[in-house]
């Protein structure tokens, strides 16, 4: 690589990481205005119970904190589904653009490969075959482990909500 080649990939990569910090900033703000949403209901909340304590009203107390406590359990699984939400895109993002980057590096290997048989005499069209074979692996490992990731990321989520609404359902009875 030339220097200009190096100048232009630097500049390329630069133009990633601010493209990818703009990501991770929106993501940023995204989770900040749920966790305000969320304070501002539990602050709203707080100030209701404690009017009804400062009235002695015990019964107005009592339920205020029922419905607290059935509005919070809706409001922690959207909560819950809103970040996922923002990590899965954030995640996404990250898993594709260490994806083109594989796929750039294996390009370069084959290019490389490919320069180096014309030189070498001999072996070297088993040599890049092995090579060829061990990037084209390793890149259908990180999809495979990408799946496997998400499936087990989805399975954690249906776990937690089968666990929500069993929760429920004893408190019900």
């Amino acid at each position: 690589m030339d220097h200009k080649e190096i100048q232009a990939w630097q500049q390329e990569k630069a133009k990633e990481l601010f493209a990818y910090s703009h990501k991770l900033l929106d993501a940023a703000k995204d989770l900040s205005e749920h966790h305000i949403a969320e304070i501002q209901w539990g602050m709203k909340n707080a100030m209701e119970s404690a009017k009804s304590a400062a009235k002695n009203d015990l019964a107005k107390l009592k339920e205020l904190q029922e419905s607290a406590s059935k509005e919070a359990a809706k409001r922690v699984t959207i909560y819950q589904k809103k970040v996922k939400s923002v990590l899965k895109d954030i995640g996404d993002d990250a898993a594709d653009g260490t994806e083109k980057h594989l796929e750039k590096v294996r390009s370069s290997l084959v290019g490389w490969l490919e320069d180096v048989e014309a030189k070498i005499p001999g072996h070297a069209d088993k040599l890049s075959k092995v090579v060829h074979d061990m990037s084209t692996t390793g890149q259908n490992m990180f999809k495979e482990g990408r799946k496997i990731v998400n499936q087990v990321a989805e399975t954690a989520e249906k776990n937690i909500e089968e666990h929500l609404r069993k929760g429920s359902a004893s408190k019900k009875k």
